[in-house]
């Protein structure tokens, strides 16, 4: 084989392989990142129905359309004033809001608006 045959080779090879494991990136992120809008329903209140792009944290969607909640740590998870109950969507809570709540609290589920990413649609009580 010739010098130049193995570098073509080479270079091929190793083309191949990065659009390979680009291809692997963009299916995980299409499976595992939300795209377009979602609707948060607060106090179910048809007025105060909001469209929203997911993806974000529930505190910064809310600030966004002018609904502010307290959050002394700027959305940082440690002050827990942010507290939300969430009626459906949200998913489980996070092991960073845990301290924050009683065991009661949480099942009933109250949620910190800083740490609950919007990724599908929101039914929440402020």
């Amino acid at each position: 084989m010739s010098q130049e045959f193995i570098i073509v080779l080479s270079m091929a090879m190793f083309t191949g392989t990065v659009l390979v494991l680009v291809g692997f990136i963009l299916a995980a992120r299409s499976k595992l990142v939300s795209e377009g809008t979602v609707t948060i329903d607060i106090n179910h209140d048809p007025e105060k129905r909001l469209e929203v792009p997911s993806g974000g944290k529930l505190l910064q969607c809310l600030a966004e359309e002018k609904l502010f909640l307290s959050s002394a740590c700027g959305g940082g998870g440690t002050c827990g004033q942010c507290k939300v109950k969430v009626k459906s969507g949200g998913g489980d809570i996070l092991p960073t809001e845990e301290p924050h709540f009683t065991k009661r609290e949480i099942r009933e589920g109250w949620r910190l608006g800083c740490q609950l990413a919007v990724k599908q649609d929101l039914e929440i009580e402020l």
